[in-house]
């Protein structure tokens, strides 16, 4: 059964089970193996891959709107030191297949500020508070479908770029890949390429390649017979010194720091 895209569909809201602030670090991997709910979350700071068990990924970061299913499961990688967002966890009176995914407001500051409201107005107790949260979820679900229009990518564009950000998951240790070569794969202009790969993923081909390799180093990490040279060759970097300046960059600990505190 194919997922729809609440960003195209009218869906109404059954009730809003919660509204938290959340700060989560980089230090493990977050595995949630089926929602209890659908949540609007958005993100205040930091960057965090999701892989879902369909093998679907999306990357959410500062100033974005992740939606998740009712019954998602999925994988958390964070990307960044810090991960913060504010979520409500609530119910579409609809009980239809979803589709989880990440969406770019145009107005990110028009949209942490109704986040921040319904996070106020749900620790508010009062007679009408039920029906202003509601107002305002309506509020960020309307945020949501504009900026879908916005930011519309042909089916077919779409495509070219799974593709390549499916041939970077796997290539990720060829010290040769370039946003050019990527562009050219798929015989678009680097300048466009650049742009809806952003506008489809949240995020730079070139910062989305750094994070693949960054994963790949915290896995070869594991293994303590691999040197620091070896895992840095592995995944991709041209050098050592390269390789822990961005490992450092992302993680905010060195290679040496995050194999002794980990394993």
């Amino acid at each position: 059964m194919d997922k729809i895209n609440i960003a195209c569909e009218n869906l109404c809201f059954k009730k809003i089970i919660n509204v938290l602030s959340t700060k989560l670090n980089n230090s493990k991997q977050i595995r949630v193996n089926g929602r209890h709910s659908d949540a609007f979350v958005f993100i205040t700071c930091g960057s965090c891959s999701y892989t879902f068990d369909d093998g679907y990924t999306i990357c959410a970061n500062e100033g974005d709107i992740l939606y998740l299913a009712h019954h998602a499961v999925y994988k958390m990688d964070i990307l960044t030191p810090v991960y913060q967002s504010i979520y409500c966890d609530f119910e579409f009176v609809e009980s239809t297949h979803r589709k989880s995914d990440v969406y770019y407001p145009e107005n990110i500051s028009n949209a942490e500020n109704l986040f921040l409201k319904l996070h106020s107005l749900y620790k508010t107790a009062s007679t009408a508070s039920f029906q202003r949260c509601m107002s305002v979820i309506y509020d960020i679900y309307a945020s949501i479908a504009s900026s879908v229009c916005a930011n519309y990518i042909a089916p077919t564009s779409q495509m070219k770029i799974k593709e390549v950000q499916l041939y970077i998951d796997s290539n990720c240790s060829d010290t040769q890949l370039s946003v050019s070569s990527l562009a050219h794969r798929v015989n678009m202009s680097e300048v466009y390429f650049r742009k809806l790969f952003k506008s489809q993923y949240g995020i730079s081909p070139i910062q989305y390649i750094k994070s693949v390799r960054i994963k790949k180093a915290k896995e070869l990490l594991e293994y303590p017979f691999m040197s620091t040279e070896e895992c840095a060759r592995q995944s991709g970097f041209l050098s050592l010194e390269y390789f822990c300046r961005e490992f450092k960059k992302a993680t905010g600990i060195t290679p040496a720091e995050y194999r002794k505190k980990n394993y």
